[in-house]
């Protein structure tokens, strides 16, 4: 592509790892990634919902490429933590939100000294970087250089996150299910927020979603004439500690913190997309933007499932004059794939020797093939899964449930309810074996390893833990 140049030297990043530096190209997009917090493509109108009304969505859809079939993960740490690095939990170890390998006590929660994440690098090739929303799962602190944002309007997940000399004085929600939990501060009405290292003055009658937006859009115009990244990793559909469900400002009965609808959260979504859309038009930005509207996981009820409905997410891509309009694609994609997309359309490059599990979505969003990646894989905990258009292989599972999983042949299709289950089948053995070398590519670790051993162990003590065939995992004197 015209936009990429070629390495002219190496600078030394604060941990040491040799970062790349290009000639930075003249007309670099912009990235506005949007990822909601826990809900499935089939809530969208553009993916078939005759009730929730996403007349914003709809429009990217339409306008750009919509992906049928795009995997993240089934929890949010692990797929945070595929996103920012690129790479499978087997670089990572992070394989649930409660159970990490590859680590130490020091880098168990803050492992950027150890991997790059996206934001680093392309700060570190001129882009002005912003993250907004939900801050957890980055690999360390958001004002670390390392992990990589220039500015930060998240919320606080806990009472420890309020600067030294600032007291909150709005909502809080319920407790989490875990030892010593503490109450969490609200997301939503009377958040609490933190801007720029600053707790931001709420009131009762602020929405967080309205606040992250309204950063957003100011910064977008703060930077005009500079690239940017604006990373908004949604609070919303998520629900409070403690469970509930808030009202939005748009409700007969706005500002509580319970009482609210699923329907009333998503077109509040739609609503939310369509100020930062008229922000960039604003700015005059939006040719010059690529959208990403996705996911972390399927919504509750599929969360956390080592089936197809837990990683399946809404994925889509737009960017008039750059992005192609080819509407739905039934062409597979993953998280992985947005690293080495990101560097790609901005010219920006990873170390040699640097390794990232995904795929560029240039080629294909662009129009110079219409073909992506013949497989895509996800995984939870000790679990596994992975399909091609045709072949699905799930819940495979050595540790908690079957090591053998089940297998699927999808046809054509992109829903689960019409997939058609194989089991005894002599034609299927070659199938199966071939998905079987695909998940490979992710290996779950030995159990025979002290370290991984223990780690299952703590697992085992854990509150949420990951589903398979429907079933919540059972205890280690449990296991088969």
């Amino acid at each position: 592509m015209k936009h990429l140049m070629s390495v002219v030297c190496i600078v030394v990043a604060s941990t040491g790892v040799l970062l790349a530096e290009v000639t930075e190209p003249k007309d670099r997009p912009n990235f506005l990634i949007i990822m909601v917090d826990d809900l499935s493509p089939e809530q969208f109108a553009c993916y078939g919902n005759e009730v929730n009304h996403t007349p914003n969505l709809d429009a990217l859809a339409a306008g750009g490429v919509k992906f049928n079939t795009a995997w993240a993960t089934p929890m949010c740490s692990p797929t945070r933590a595929l996103l920012v690095t690129g790479r499978y939990a087997t670089r990572t170890g992070v394989w649930h939100n409660d159970l990490r390998l590859n680590c130490t006590k020091q880098t168990r929660w803050n492992w950027v000294s150890q991997h790059l994440t996206f934001p680093r690098v392309l700060r570190e090739h001129g882009y002005r970087t912003a993250i907004v929303g939900n801050p957890m799962a980055l690999g360390g602190s958001i004002y670390s250089k390392d992990v990589g944002f220039d500015e930060q309007c998240v919320r606080a997940l806990t009472l420890q996150d309020v600067p030294e000399g600032s007291t909150f004085t709005g909502k809080f929600e319920g407790k989490y299910n875990f030892p010593d939990a503490k109450p969490v501060p609200a997301r939503y009405w009377h958040p609490c927020v933190i801007r720029n290292g600053e707790l931001m003055k709420t009131t009762a009658e602020d929405f967080g979603p309205d606040l992250y937006a309204g950063f957003l859009i100011d910064f977008i115009k703060r930077h005009e004439g500079q690239p940017f990244l604006a990373y908004y990793p949604m609070n919303l559909v998520h629900d409070m500690a403690g469970g509930g469900i808030p009202t939005t400002p748009v409700d007969a009965t706005p500002g509580s913190n319970k009482g609210g609808s699923l329907q009333g959260l998503v077109e509040y979504i739609d609503i939310l997309v369509g100020r930062l859309m008229d922000g960039l038009k604003a700015a005059g930005l939006r040719e010059k933007t690529i959208v990403i509207f996705t996911c972390d996981n399927g919504e509750n009820g599929k969360k956390m499932h080592a089936s197809e409905d837990g990683p399946r997410v809404p994925f889509i891509v737009n960017c008039p004059g750059l992005i192609q309009q080819r509407g739905a694609t039934d062409e597979l994609m993953e998280f992985s794939d947005i690293y080495p997309t990101l560097m790609e359309f901005s010219g920006a490059s990873v170390p040699d020797g640097y390794a990232l599990d995904g795929q560029s979505l240039v080629p294909f969003l662009t129009g110079a093939t219409d073909l992506h990646r013949e497989w895509i894989t996800s995984y939870i905990a000790t679990a596994r899964m992975v399909r091609t258009k045709r072949w699905l292989l799930e819940a495979v599972d050595p540790v908690y449930g079957d090591s053998e999983g089940r297998l699927f042949d999808c046809g054509d299709a992109h829903l689960r309810s019409n997939y058609k289950e194989i089991t005894g089948s002599p034609e299927a053995i070659p199938i199966r074996k071939k998905l079987e070398e695909l998940l490979e590519n992710n290996p779950w670790p030995d159990l025979s390893d002290p370290d991984v051993a223990a780690e299952v162990n703590s697992y085992d003590t854990m509150p949420y833990k990951h589903f398979v065939n429907g079933q919540l995992v059972k205890e280690q004197n449990d296991r088969k």
